[in-house]
């Protein structure tokens, strides 16, 4: 019922969800009998643990704007805070649409910079995992930390990427509604506000593929700190492998049924066995000591 009052109302088709979800710029992006009908990706639920990418339309006919959507995006929430305190922001449907595009954009900058202040601590937790020693209990909570640093690290690799794409849509969108609003048509400063939005979203653009970067340098040192990690365990299990080696070596030889074996009749046969068998096994670990592989 209210997609048919609007559509009346318009004199346009409002487009439906699975329009909405049309990757190709025809479909998102067009004019029709006079209307404005653009489809952009927002961020929804960024501050929790999944957030998500929902489509949003934006129809501009007679100086009349109305939105589109299945999710409610946190900028449209503040929009309308901030247009119940200040009427004059929405004189007309382009200003409207001229205001709501800053503060989604302004929302995308807010997620990067929180984005980046986890990225950073992130950084200081993982480098400074790799300079930590201790006990081997201590070193199986960083193995967990580093998991769970893995885990934060592809969270904010995922916010990241939903940023570029709602970024890269919307700067398609007001592209287009630069060319599509008519000055004459619109308040003065609408044009100037666009274009302002515009150069915003470039350099919010330029920052998340820097971003996106320093993400993806983090998750090459989590998992080259893994790596190693799991490395210095197989070290000590292959030098307790070679340790234990001789000695194996020399009780094999000794439990051989061979008819005439010295030893066997010796009377220090066995000390000499055993004490053999503790030389060789520490004669290597001494080494291996030395060397610092253990």
């Amino acid at each position: 019922e209210e997609e048919r009052a609007v559509e009346s109302a318009l004199g346009v088709n409002v487009p439906t969800r699975e329009e909405m979800t049309e990757i190709e710029p025809s479909s998102r992006l067009y004019e029709e009998d006079g209307a404005l009908l653009m489809t952009a990706t927002v961020i929804c639920n960024a501050a929790s643990e999944r957030p998500e990418s929902t489509a949003v339309s934006f129809l501009l006919s007679g100086h009349r704007l109305v939105t589109v959507r299945y999710a409610d995006p946190q900028p449209f929430r503040l929009f309308a805070l901030q247009a119940e305190r200040h009427p004059s922001l929405c004189p007309t449907g382009e200003a409207t649409f001229a205001a709501l595009m800053d503060t989604i954009v302004d929302r995308l900058a807010d997620i990067l910079e929180m984005v980046v202040a986890d990225v950073d601590a992130l950084s200081i937790e993982i480098f400074a995992a790799s300079r930590a020693g201790g006990t081997a209990g201590q070193r199986q909570t960083q193995r967990r930390d580093l998991q769970a640093v893995l885990a934060r690290v592809g969270r904010n690799g995922d916010l990241t990427s939903k940023a570029r794409e709602s970024l890269a849509s919307i700067g398609r969108l007001v592209a287009f509604s630069r060319r599509a609003i008519r000055p004459e048509h619109s308040p003065a400063d609408v044009p100037a506000r666009l274009e302002t939005v515009a150069q915003d979203i470039a350099s919010l653009s330029d920052y998340a593929s820097f971003l996106a970067n320093k993400i993806t340098f983090l998750l090459d040192a989590t998992l080259g700190m893994i790596n190693i990690e799991q490395n210095a365990t197989i070290k000590i299990f292959s030098v307790v492998a070679v340790v234990f080696l001789p000695p194996t070596l020399i009780a094999s030889i000794y439990g051989m049924n061979f008819a005439f074996m010295p030893e066997l009749e010796w009377r220090f046969g066995y000390p000499f066995a055993l004490g053999l068998m503790i030389a060789s096994a520490i004669l290597p670990y001494l080494f291996f000591k030395r060397r610092g592989w253990l």
